[in-house]
């Protein structure tokens, strides 16, 4: 649970300051009564001179007699009175444990959809090391179609402590592009994590873990229109759509990369090489790397202000999109490949 203060102490002087957590977080995790907190704090001078003062804890008078071994975070998540208070369905939950190594577990996992049909995953770690810990999670694939290649979330877990690390699906792969892709519902979810000490060194090689709700098929729409197709890897888009909003009008060029050589690849934009009807513009593309056999999202981002450069306010007005890619296979023999986009 993340909260934070910011106050300025002066020489000689002293501040009051607070942090406010609100009742609706705690019941969520299934806090009903409080026997410790732990704080810790970053103090700088100046000189920009920081001190870290690690976790402090305060207890209160009913640490004595209260209950560490309960599983009061996955009674409250899962019952029907919270579900109903906050507006929430359980579409799945497992107290099945999805990784074990070097005190850092992974306890119990969970689907939940909200009201506006957003879905999100929790995951529930206990961290049994002497140190504090970041979990990072990296990469996101929902039906076996990656989403998200980059780093995309993280909790620090303190020592012999808990944490949830939860990821709104929604925010992941915004809800317009849902139907685009096929996914209907989640059958399953694979998230990379990393782990790193209090100086962000990695203290255990990266893992990948799949939460998968059997009674739900985990698929989604590979169909496009091709637009390369060379010694095992596939490109077919997808949809060109531009988006009509108050704060943005972009233009969003949806792609679906297949992956079926032997080894992992990565590609990345290749500079000065984007164009619209002949013309040079910006664009904005992330780098992704698929293993074999995999399948991802590449989402290619035009702004607003250089689609007006060139006239272009809808995407009728668009006869031809020219992108330039940067391919790099396994071996680390890389090639340029242009795509040629008719929508």
């Amino acid at each position: 649970m993340k909260k934070r203060i910011n106050c300025d102490v002066g020489a000689g002087k002293k501040a009051n300051d607070k942090i406010s957590i609100s009742y609706d977080s705690l019941l969520l995790y299934g806090i009903t009564e409080i026997a410790d907190m732990e704080i810790g704090f970053m103090i700088q001078d100046d000189d920009y001179n920081e001190i870290k003062t690690g976790p402090r804890q305060i207890q209160t008078n009913i640490v004595d007699q209260y209950d560490y071994q309960k599983l009061s975070y996955r009674e409250a998540i899962v019952s029907d009175a919270i579900q109903n208070e906050y507006q929430y369905n359980v579409a799945y939950f497992s107290d099945k444990v999805l990784y074990e190594q070097n005190g850092i577990s992974i306890l119990s996992s969970i689907f939940m959809e909200n009201k506006d049909e957003e879905m999100a995953v929790a995951l529930e770690v206990k961290n049994t090391s002497e140190q504090a810990i970041h979990v990072i999670a990296k990469r996101v694939s929902i039906n076996g179609l990656i989403v998200y290649d980059g780093t995309w979330t993280s909790s620090t877990i303190n020592a012999d402590k808990t944490g949830i690390l939860d990821i709104n699906l929604n925010d992941i792969l915004e809800t317009n592009l849902w139907d685009i892709y096929g996914i209907e519902e989640v059958g399953s979810v694979e998230i990379t994590l990393d782990f790193k000490d209090e100086n962000w060194n990695e203290v255990m090689e990266e893992t990948t873990v799949t939460i998968e709700n059997p009674e739900v098929s985990s698929k989604f729409n590979s169909e496009g229109v091709e637009v390369y197709n060379v010694d095992g890897v596939r490109i077919l888009m997808k949809d060109i759509i531009k988006e009509d909003e108050d704060y943005s009008e972009d233009l969003y060029i949806l792609l679906l990369v297949e992956n079926e050589t032997d080894s992992s690849i990565t590609l990345d934009d290749s500079y000065d090489s984007f164009s619209i009807n002949g013309y040079m513009t910006d664009a904005m593309m992330s780098s992704i790397t698929l293993e074999s056999g995999s399948s991802a999202i590449l989402e290619i981002e035009v702004f607003e202000s250089d689609l007006e450069e060139n006239s272009i306010s809808d995407v009728s007005d668009i006869s031809e999109i020219e992108v330039g890619m940067e391919l790099e296979k396994n071996n680390g023999n890389e090639e340029e490949i242009v795509l040629t986009l008719t929508p």
